[in-house]
């Protein structure tokens, strides 16, 4: 359990319960006193255009107060002070159509006075505090939470300028007073839900730290973006901070911001240095929490907060919380995590936000041709990893499903625990060996789910030097089954670059099988959009994504497209660093008619904003094999 469990006191505690929050602004801002109350006029007339309510009944809204809410415990004990502001706040009452709402308002109205007068009080209370006079509750100052502002603390706030999804709510709710590890699929508004904890701790701290921390850089670039959208905090008190800014600068930056967007190792770096003010970072906010394991920089960052005993809130955000429970588990202790919000696309109050989605697995065959370079592929793999078999460093098993991941876990075990007939030179030559196994099967991986031009991609760069493999292509020259395998794709897929007019190679059978899928659907919206023509309609445009695994093989499918054009226009993005408005501003042409994006890499969130502009039932995901 987290640091901040049994942070507040227990009328703040009591507050969660209440859900009546969510009408009570229609907007806020980045002050504490910013909310919007409609007040009538010198002449006692109501604002133009604003819902009217008389005045009988507003007086009677202001005598059914109501009953219990842990909210405004104190409102009831203040007849003092009542009788000499009764007219005042009768003439003052906001007008809203609903009476729950002018109930709720008529409540907020008369807790903003007495807030107002209870910090008129407070310092007098706070001189004389020798004298043995008594606080009253609603001033109460709490020595364990520095920094902590009771009378702020006394609501908080949700945006009702968007429309209210129940499961946000509770969710919000629940992270302001836990340490919650939060599980939304993609797109469903976990931004916003980490934008209301923030701004209420960004309320509630008046002089704390608000730190939002994500993996890379392009995925923080957009969460201040979007935070800012939401949470209305003033720009000016917002920061990006990255390893290129100076010692100097940055502690300058911690020093006079208030809400900072930055990745782990960042962090890490600034507690360490002390740059950062630990004792005054109050919430944590962590996105793609699920890679809080072992001793990455989301695990330091909580270790060294905790270390020195500090009070602080940790929101965290997952759309994949872990392949097994030890995994779940190992996050949830790395985070200091109390509770868990789970919703998945079945979960009956998100149902209605997510997209409905059709999934059909189409598995095709390798047939002869790539099946008779797989059995010549795997006479090279016997070759080296024999040897790795024969030095008893690894144990025999069946090549074919030998993979990357294994060669890496078996060396590192080799490295762990080397065997004591291994010494000295040995040593380095089986070090090398793995190293050749695994840059083999990274191969065998390509040639499986891509085909022979990738594979032939990813030999040339090794063998005409331009990877730095020099044992690798030394040894491999060395091989016949590899050369005459090489060269006959060299000569396959060589010649056809230099003659455009050679037929295009499928390098893998299910190229065509995808050539297929896409050609269909073009053709039957360019049919469907010509009727609509000829009826007067518009045009209807769409879009088809495409992911794939290995940047090897983009080029090789957007050079199969692009062969029928104009029926397919073909954009391709490659890299970390995407986004939609920077692909916009690279490919103009993008931004209209009908055409087909073909994705390696991981899309930072941006593959749900095209689908979402494009009517695409796709969600940003891992990038996976299409077939």
């Amino acid at each position: 359990m987290g640091p901040f469990l049994n942070l507040f006191p227990q009328q703040i505690t009591k507050m969660s319960k209440g859900l009546n929050q969510r009408t009570l602004f229609q907007t806020w801002s980045g002050s504490n006193n910013q909310s919007k109350v409609v007040q009538p006029t010198k002449d006692g007339r109501k604002p133009a255009g604003g819902p009217q309510t008389t005045q009988s009944n507003t007086t009677e809204a202001a005598k059914a107060k109501p009953t219990g809410n842990p909210l405004w415990p104190e409102i009831s004990q203040r007849s003092a002070h009542a009788s000499e502001d009764q007219v005042r706040t009768e003439e003052a009452y906001p007008a809203f159509e609903d009476d729950d709402d002018d109930l709720m308002v008529v409540a907020v109205y008369e807790a903003e006075k007495s807030l107002q007068h209870d910090r008129g009080h407070s310092l007098q209370r706070d001189d004389s505090a020798g004298t043995g006079s008594k606080a009253s509750p609603s001033t109460e100052t709490y020595q364990d939470l520095p920094g902590f502002d009771s009378s702020s603390a006394k609501v908080w706030i949700y945006p009702t300028n968007y429309p209210i999804r129940e499961y946000q709510l509770k969710m919000s709710e629940v992270a302001l007073f836990q340490n919650t590890l939060v599980c939304l699929p993609t797109g469903l508004g976990k931004t916003f839900i980490a934008s209301v904890v923030m701004y209420n701790f960004y309320r509630w701290y008046p002089s704390g730290k608000i730190v939002f921390m994500a993996p890379t850089k392009p995925l923080v670039a957009q969460q201040i973006e979007a935070c800012y959208k939401v949470m209305g905090i003033p720009q000016a008190h917002m920061a990006e901070l990255t390893g290129s800014t100076g010692a100097k600068q940055r502690q300058e930056i911690w020093r006079a911001k208030r809400v900072f967007f930055l990745t782990p190792q960042v962090m890490v770096n600034d507690l360490s240095r002390e740059t950062c003010p630990a004792q005054q970072v109050k919430c944590v906010v962590i996105d793609e929490a699920h890679k809080a394991l072992g001793n990455h920089a989301y695990c330091q960052v909580i270790r060294q907060l905790y270390s020195q005993m500090l009070q602080f809130r940790v929101l965290a955000l997952t759309a994949t919380p872990g392949g097994d429970a030890k995994s779940v588990q190992s996050v949830v202790s790395n985070l200091l995590i109390s509770h868990i919000e789970l919703r998945s696309d079945e979960s009956p109050d998100i149902r209605a936000y997510s997209h409905q989605r059709s999934v059909e697995k189409v598995v095709v065959p390798l047939g002869e041709i790539l099946s008779a370079h797989q059995a010549r592929y795997l006479q090279v793999l016997e070759k080296f990893t024999s040897r790795l078999v024969q030095s008893r460093v690894m144990a025999h098993k069946d090549l074919r499903t030998l993979s990357k991941y294994q060669l890496i876990l078996a060396r590192d075990q080799f490295r762990k625990n080397p065997l004591p007939h291994i010494k000295g030179p040995q040593q380095g030559v089986l070090e090398g060996d793995f190293a050749l196994c695994i840059s083999l099967y990274h191969g065998y991986e390509l040639l499986m789910q891509m085909g022979l031009r990738s594979l032939f991609l990813y030999f040339q760069g090794i063998m005409d030097g331009s990877r730095e493999m020099s044992r690798a292509r030394n040894e491999l020259q060395r091989t016949p089954v590899f050369m005459d395998l090489y060269q006959e794709m060299e000569a396959m897929f060589v010649k056809q670059s230099a003659e455009s007019d050679e037929p295009f190679i499928y390098s893998h059978p299910k190229l065509q099988k995808l050539e297929d899928v896409v050609l269909q659907h073009f053709r039957l919206r360019a049919g469907s959009s010509a009727d609509k023509t000829d009826c007067g309609t518009q045009e209807v445009s769409t879009r088809v994504m495409i992911f794939s695994s290995f940047r090897e093989s983009v080029q090789e499918i957007a050079a199969m497209l692009n062969r029928h054009a104009p029926l397919i226009r073909v954009m391709t993005f490659m890299g970390q660093a995407f986004s939609w408005e920077g692909s916009q501003r690279l490919h103009p042409e993008g931004a209209a008619g009908g055409g087909a994006q073909v994705s390696s890499g991981r899309l930072q969130h941006a593959g749900v904003d095209l689908c979402r502009r494009r009517g695409a039932r796709y969600r940003r995901g891992r990038p996976h094999r299409l077939l």
